[in-house]
């Protein structure tokens, strides 16, 4: 009996940050379920014909990664995405899973990062560990990607939990919901912050972390946060380069299985 594990990602353009943040992540799984064949797919189609026109890399869809395993035979699938929230993404996906589901024996799929009030315990305490917040005075952003969906929620329940377990200087933000950087600003400035250290609250260090948040231009987050007078540092490291994290996925992954 054969076994596939497919690792689902949106998908970077950057190398560095691929090398970074998404390989680690599937090396964990790997090493998770030895006995699975690991293979990639990547939900961006744009990210995909960038990468083929560029360097000549070939990532498959998640459908045409699903049509292989069942071409080369495989009866059982696995699939981890390494989604942050149950977003449009995951809705996605799980449309593909039911159009290829009799294509195999048995297929499970794992849940996003933040699926479960246990994920946002841990995702907490392994930040805490990483950033130490409760032993500055600076504030702390995050960026998140943000979305129309009503998963967006996720975002402002962390930032809550985050505060309410006394880390008042962490504050979430979104490229594309809610809260955005306009919102985290205003707290900032009430509260009177000088100085905020800027970092992804994403798998990937890569187009937003790089352009919306460190970017140069006066929309970057760097930018609207310094004009209103608060010193920035910006780190660019994706949550998917966290160890912590990438055991998260894997015990997603090994829920799923069970």
């Amino acid at each position: 009996m054969k076994k596939g594990l497919l690792v689902v990602s949106f998908g970077t353009s950057y190398r560095e940050a691929e090398e970074q943040n998404i390989i680690p992540v599937e090396q964990a799984l790997t090493k998770a379920f030895p006995e699975y064949e690991m293979r990639r797919a990547y939900g961006s189609r744009r990210i995909i014909k960038k990468l083929r026109e560029r360097d000549s890399i070939t990532i498959d869809t998640i459908e045409e990664a699903l049509k292989k395993f069942s071409a080369d035979g495989y009866t059982e699938l696995l699939i981890q995405p390494t989604y942050m929230i149950h977003g449009y993404e995951y809705d996605e996906l799980m449309e593909l899973v039911k159009m290829y589901k009799k294509e195999f024996a048995s297929v499970r799929v794992g849940h996003s990062l933040l699926h479960q009030q246990s994920d946002y315990e841990q995702l907490i305490s392994g930040l805490n560990e990483i950033f130490d917040f409760r032993n500055s005075s600076d504030a702390f952003v995050f960026m998140g990607h943000g979305t129309a969906h009503f998963a967006n929620a996720c975002y402002p329940a962390l930032e809550h939990q985050l505060q309410t377990q006394g880390y008042e200087n962490v504050f979430i933000g979104t490229v594309e919901g809610y809260p955005a950087i306009e919102d985290v600003k205003k707290q900032l400035c009430r509260q009177g912050y000088k100085k905020a250290v800027l970092s992804p609250l994403l798998l990937v260090a890569g187009d937003h972390a790089r352009n919306d948040m460190a970017g140069e231009n006066k929309d970057s987050w760097k930018n609207v946060l310094e004009s209103s007078g608060i010193e920035t540092s910006c780190i660019l490291a994706g949550l998917g380069s966290y160890a912590f994290v990438q055991q998260m996925f894997a015990v997603h992954a090994q829920q799923a299985e069970e």
